[in-house]
């Protein structure tokens, strides 16, 4: 009851309050394609802007020339900055083309500032990890990375966090890549307060791969009576396609949005070729990239963060997970799919058995 959602449209940032004057929660989406303002604009940097104390930073993909400039200003006013990359796997280049005729270096531009940075890339998994705390006490995460496609071109969705339990659990996920270098498998860290409630919302706050956040989306799936939506970049988990299927056959309604790129090669076929009436997969229509990790249950659940439903995620990558129990949420997530349904696709090339 105390949320602000703010959706970015093609002209304008529009904003609507919900509650009181004193939110925890903004839920923020991109729009591909858009000329208009970004939630990069009217939130994340702003935010920086004003920091005093500390940034902290980890990011898979970072090339976004004014976001690493005002990581740069805030060094400059005596604020700490920390960042954590996936230099082997990210991007934190961008080409010429893209920044006006000069090429920008992330990594070189950081240090050249005389901000630590580190290397979370390694071959047994990724640092998929997408976490901005300002101050300690406001936390932006979701499917966003601050790089140029994710901002300009890609479908996401952000999530600003002013609760103190939440900013916590992220500060020690933090702490634990950038002080102690644990990455992945190799970290025993879990949640500091997995289970919370705020303001009358139920929160849950997962890490992969310690948190077995497989399990946790299988469970939520099982539970959904009317209606499940999904749009997510990488499906290749059967456990989960195998509970969608089954949620159909019990008059559920499933309906499932995929990335087109690469979707062929994940459970799209198997859910297409289950012949279920009540389930419905399709492969985005966004000329770029459809990024979201994104599941509403009943329009009343919804699970979002930077874990896509593979293997990897669950196993190697380090990744977080909100399953956030809130019908105002929800339905601004239902508004998002929508539009992004709309323009998927019905898939092609697919042969059934």
């Amino acid at each position: 009851k105390v949320i602000v959602a703010v959706t970015s449209a093609p002209t304008s940032v529009s904003a609507t309050s919900v509650g009181r004057a004193t939110n925890w929660l903004t839920v923020y989406f991109s729009t591909p394609g858009s000329s208009s303002r970004t939630f990069l604009d009217s939130a994340i940097l702003p935010a920086l802007t004003r920091a005093t104390k500390t940034i902290d930073v980890a990011m898979f993909d970072l090339n976004l020339p004014s976001f690493v400039q005002a990581l740069v200003d805030a060094k400059g006013r005596g604020v700490t900055v920390r960042v954590v990359v996936d230099q082997e796997n990210g991007n934190t280049k961008l080409d010429a083309d893209l920044n006006g005729g000069k090429a920008f270096d992330a990594i070189k531009t950081l240090k050249a500032a005389d901000i630590p940075v580190v290397n979370g890339g390694r071959s047994s998994g990724l640092m998929h990890a997408k976490i901005i705390i300002v101050d300690g006490q406001t936390l932006f995460v979701g499917s966003w990375n601050a790089s140029y496609n994710d901002t300009f071109r890609n479908n996401n969705n952000e999530l600003r966090i002013v609760n103190p339990q939440l900013v916590l659990n992220y500060q020690a996920e933090f702490e634990d890549m950038f002080v102690n270098k644990q990455f992945g498998a190799r970290s025993v860290l879990r949640a500091i307060q997995p289970v919370l409630t705020i303001d009358g919302t139920p929160v849950e706050n997962y890490f992969a791969p310690r948190d077995k956040v497989m399990d946790k989306l299988v469970t939520e799936a099982n539970k959904g009576r009317r209606t499940i939506r999904v749009m997510i970049f990488t499906f290749t988990a059967d456990e989960l396609a195998k509970q969608l299927i089954s949620q159909a056959k019990l008059g559920v309604n499933v309906q499932v949005v995929i990335e087109a790129r690469g979707s062929t090669q994940g459970v799209l076929s198997t859910l297409f070729c289950a012949k279920q009436a009540n389930l419905s997969v399709r492969t985005d229509g966004n000329g770029a990239t459809m990024h979201h990790k994104v599941m509403i249950i009943d329009d009343e659940t919804v699970i979002t963060g930077s874990y896509n439903f593979t293997k990897a995620a669950d196993t190697t990558n380090d990744d977080s997970l909100l399953i956030i129990r809130n019908g105002r949420v929800a339905s601004q997530y239902v508004t998002e799919f929508d539009r992004v349904f709309a323009q998927a696709k019905p898939p092609e090339g697919i042969k059934c058995r």
